[in-house]
């Protein structure tokens, strides 16, 4: 345990001293700035905006692409200048290495992601929205939820991403992306092989959003329940650190 939690620090400081969590909180602010823009163009209520249109958008856009800019480094970056045989020659299983960095990095994601919906929430307040402060919390609390959640799975798949192949940025965008948001926004029962199925299904539950006011995604024909999409995150969790850790063995680190 010792091991985990002194790399999860090293990994941790990484990823969040000088300015490496700039490029992410740019992005996580961006449904804030979509927001502010459709509020100056249009009297729409704020509320309304952001639960139908900026949540989707968050899961879709703003969850990958952040999980991608903070996760992918943590070993690549190792990898690429050959310091990773520093910490996987340490007098501990590469497992707790790879856990730790994961970890640490993973602590890294929580601040941007809260970032990402205190933005919308104070320019939402302030804009006069007809919402109560108590509403637009829980609304808040749902959506953070999920991106922390989800941050487990996304982040996980990442590190296995940043193990496995030479090009992780190339392969993160086709899974996350490609096979994980586009798959799980088309309609019919392939939706129910995305991990955004079920990160569309607890939007639903927590966050009160329909797919019939937005285009980011079909309307689901059925809802996963909360139990199951939890359960289907956390194993995918569990399993892609499980896979990880096997790729490691594998992969020449000298």
């Amino acid at each position: 345990m010792n091991a985990i939690t002194a790399v999860a620090r090293f990994s941790f400081w990484r990823r969040a001293s000088g300015m490496k969590l700039l490029g992410p909180g740019v992005i996580a602010l961006l449904p804030c700035l979509m927001m502010a823009i459709v509020l100056i163009e249009e009297p729409i209520d704020p509320f309304e905006l952001y639960r139908s249109y900026m949540v989707p958008a968050t899961l879709y856009f703003v969850l990958p692409l952040v999980c991608m800019f903070i996760m992918l480094p943590v070993l690549s970056e190792l990898y690429e200048k050959g310091s990773v045989g520093y910490l996987y020659t340490r007098p501990a299983p590469r497992w707790k290495m790879l856990v730790g960095m994961f970890l640490g990095a993973y602590t890294a994601m929580l601040p941007v992601f809260l970032a990402c919906v205190l933005g919308p929430l104070l320019l939402g307040v302030l804009s006069g929205s007809d919402a109560s402060m108590s509403e637009w919390l829980s609304l808040s609390m749902g959506i953070f939820a999920i991106l922390a959640i989800a941050g487990l799975a996304y982040g996980s798949i990442c590190v296995f991403i940043g193990v496995r192949t030479k090009r992780p940025i190339i392969w993160s965008f086709v899974v996350l992306l490609g096979l994980g948001s586009t798959m799980g926004s088309l309609p019919g029962a392939g939706q129910e092989f995305s991990l955004h199925y079920y990160l569309i299904s607890l939007a639903y539950k927590w966050c009160g959003v329909t797919g019939s006011k937005t285009d980011l995604f079909s309307p689901l024909e059925t809802i996963a329940s909360v139990p199951e999409s939890l359960f289907i995150l956390l194993a995918t969790s569990v399993a892609m650190m499980a896979f990880t850790a096997l790729a490691a063995r594998q992969r020449d680190v000298l």
